[in-house]
């Protein structure tokens, strides 16, 4: 079993990476953010702030969704903020095995992103709170840099962590 999660801010890629995982590298995708709460979605909505509540509320959800799929998957890659330190301890409690993965692009790459994306809940202004909120990991993790166009670069990066970290 592997399971690696990709986390960072809004817009930097994490969704795009987890993706090419699926597509080159045998691995089955699970977007995190399918198990927001109605609440959490309506805060995205109203452009209100997470409360710690909601936030624990959310990932006992998500962290028992990461257990219950990486016991019936052999490759599991999880894209999601993981935007406190303190549930991505609690995931570490739960899976020790589970590999972090930072996912990081320039502010105005990532910026350009999220204005340009379309029918999506999570606005430049709701991004730019959520970075003032986003713990810098003290967690072991790797870093995947995602500037650039395309698969190649992206994939040229993963194969580099397989086969020296996973």
């Amino acid at each position: 079993m592997s399971l690696i999660v990709l986390f960072g801010l809004p817009g930097t890629g994490k969704t795009y990476v987890g993706k090419v995982f699926e597509k080159y590298f045998n691995h089955y995708f699970y977007d995190g953010d399918i198990d927001l709460t109605p609440e959490m979605k309506e805060a995205i909505k109203t452009k209100t702030v997470f409360t710690d509540q909601m936030r624990d509320k959310f990932f006992k959800i998500l962290i028992n969704k990461i257990y219950h799929l990486s016991s019936t998957i052999d490759h599991l890659v999880v894209a999601q903020t993981f935007i406190k330190e303190k549930y991505r301890l609690e995931l570490l409690k739960k899976i020790p095995q589970a590999k972090f993965i930072l996912v990081e692009t320039k502010k105005e790459i990532r910026e350009k992103r999220l204005i340009e994306r379309v029918n999506y809940p999570l606005n430049l202004e709701y991004a730019r709170i959520m970075e003032e909120n986003f713990e810098k990991p003290l967690i072991s993790h790797l870093k995947i840099i995602n500037d650039g166009d395309g698969d190649e670069s992206i994939k040229k990066t993963i194969n580099k962590i397989i086969s020296v970290c996973l």
